[in-house]
């Protein structure tokens, strides 16, 4: 049971020291830099920084996959009741995650695709 614990112990603060390093590296894109985004560079620029948001998103999806791992081989054990909901919370997160990088990918497309539009017209 202590490996066990020491595993989900070392889990945990593996998750919480690399959720602190992307979220230092992606800024965020703000309203005001997509209203001013008049050139091609602008919208490359925002698609980048959603392409970081979407990788960022995948390592939390990631992440939460070697969790739900760990939690199963808990939940096998006779006081694993609380593991199993932790199951389900990891997938769920899995999928909200994946999902949004899914989003994050499709609006750094949209971005260049208004980058060419941009610059094609004049």
């Amino acid at each position: 049971m202590k490996t066990l614990v020491t595993m989900l112990s070392a889990g945990a603060v593996a998750l919480m020291l690399s959720n602190g390093a992307w979220a230092a590296d992606a800024a965020e894109v703000s309203a005001a830099q997509i209203a001013a985004a008049k050139t091609q560079a602008d919208h490359e620029a925002i698609a980048k920084r959603y392409d970081a948001e979407a990788a960022a998103a995948e390592a939390q999806a990631k992440e939460h996959e070697a969790m739900v791992m760990s939690y199963e081989v808990a939940a096998k054990s006779p006081k694993g009741a609380p593991a199993a909901s932790m199951v389900a919370h990891c997938k769920d997160l899995v999928k909200e995650y994946r999902a949004a990088a899914a989003s994050y990918k499709a609006l750094a497309a949209d971005h260049r695709q208004m980058a060419e539009d941009c610059c094609a017209k004049k």
